[in-house]
């Protein structure tokens, strides 16, 4: 009973100043009362913005480095794969172009053979021309000597 009689004369004292009417000083204790709390929630609301915009900025940071090192990783790749593509463009090149040079330069050769040979026909030619130049000069000159021995 003493509890419910003491509840009682609490509740009448809460009840007696709810009819007392605030001054001035009293709403200006509240407003900065009201004004702490919002300032206070707000800090902590810019707190927690700002971890959440940090771990954000975190993850995506990461994301980004892994797109980065994937890129890398491709880019690796893909000059290895040109420079293979390269290598082989390379040795097709010597591949064809090789027995084409050297089939140029056997040609260039057998004409030079042939130049050289039709020379060697056309001196022999000549020499036996002139072996025969030299065997009817001495025929002449036989035939003068007889000439000349039957005129004495």
């Amino acid at each position: 009973m003493k509890y419910i009689t003491g509840i009682a004369i609490l509740l009448s004292i809460i009840a007696l100043t709810a009819h007392s009417e605030l001054t001035q000083t009293d709403l200006d204790k509240i407003r900065e009362i009201v004004k702490e709390a919002v300032t206070e929630s707000e800090n902590r609301t810019k707190e927690y913005v700002n971890l959440k915009f940090d771990s954000f900025e975190k993850t995506v940071n990461e994301r980004f480095n892994s797109v980065d090192k994937r890129f890398d990783s491709v880019d690796k790749r893909m000059t290895h794969q040109a420079n293979f593509t390269y290598g082989l463009m390379a040795l097709v090149a010597v591949a064809i172009g090789f027995p084409a040079w050297r089939s140029q330069k056997d040609r260039s050769l057998e004409r030079k053979i042939e130049v050289l040979t039709q020379e060697i026909e056309m001196l022999k030619k000549q020499r036996t021309q002139d072996q025969r130049i030299e065997a009817l000069q001495q025929e002449i000159e036989k035939l003068k000597q007889e000439r000349n021995v039957g005129s004495e």
